[in-house]
């Protein structure tokens, strides 16, 4: 099942990209660069390139227990780049207000430090020999399910803060009809990826602490 889910996971990225491309070349490539432009860039040719790797893992036996590390990183580092892109983001709407900015980056910081530790804590998934199933992917060590959820649950926290400054910025001009197109698009950006950020870091928490083994990290996929 895990397979499946990464393989149908890969093809929605790879068709993302092919259908965003022109907007990219336009926007990004064509555009003033910065250190939000090469965030952009990293997060999306990284991981597309990190999950290939991947999905070949899956079938990875021999050398199992080194690579899910590799997942674990590359995972952790993706997740991490988009929160560094949202800090920027608060940033630039609330540049008068640094303490704003630095309590954010705390948050970060401290969720990167949560996810470097449970990564040493990871380990191949362990799954019955009767089924036949054979496959190469990490999940935490499942004595401490309860504080692996914090994988899942501190980026949620994260992103909802975000989510909720960002509302707090753009949604009053806009009732007032005085917001900017960059306002309008920062509210409908937020809305659309905190709507599919909370769905699925939700439901990989509750996964995380209540599901078998094989299917704790299925949501993570």
């Amino acid at each position: 099942l895990l397979q499946y889910v990464g393989f149908a996971s890969f093809i929605v990225l790879v068709w993302d990209h092919i259908i965003t491309f022109s907007d990219e070349v336009e926007l990004m490539w064509k555009g003033r660069k910065g250190l939000f432009v090469y965030l952009f860039l990293l997060n999306r040719y990284l991981t597309p390139l990190s999950f290939i790797i991947n999905l070949v893992g899956l079938s990875f036996r021999s050398f199992c227990k080194n690579f899910v590390r590799y997942e674990g990183c590359m995972f952790a580092i993706a997740i991490e780049i988009v929160g560094l892109m949202m800090y920027l983001r608060i940033n630039a709407l609330y540049p008068w207000h640094r303490w704003i900015s630095r309590s954010l980056l705390l948050i970060l910081v401290i969720e990167t430090g949560v996810h470097v530790w449970l990564i040493t804590r990871g380990e191949p998934v362990k799954h019955n020999l009767a089924s036949g199933i054979q496959a190469c992917t990490m999940i935490f060590d499942p004595t401490i399910s309860s504080v692996a959820s914090a994988s899942a649950w501190i980026p949620l926290l994260y992103d909802t803060i975000v989510f909720a400054l960002t509302i707090y910025r753009t949604l009053p001009p806009i009732w007032k009809r005085q917001a900017s197109y960059i306002l309008k698009r920062l509210f409908e950006d937020g809305l659309l990826y905190y709507s599919i950020i909370f769905s699925v870091a939700f439901v990989l928490t509750i996964m995380i602490v209540a599901s078998p083994p094989g299917l704790k990290n299925i949501a993570a996929q």
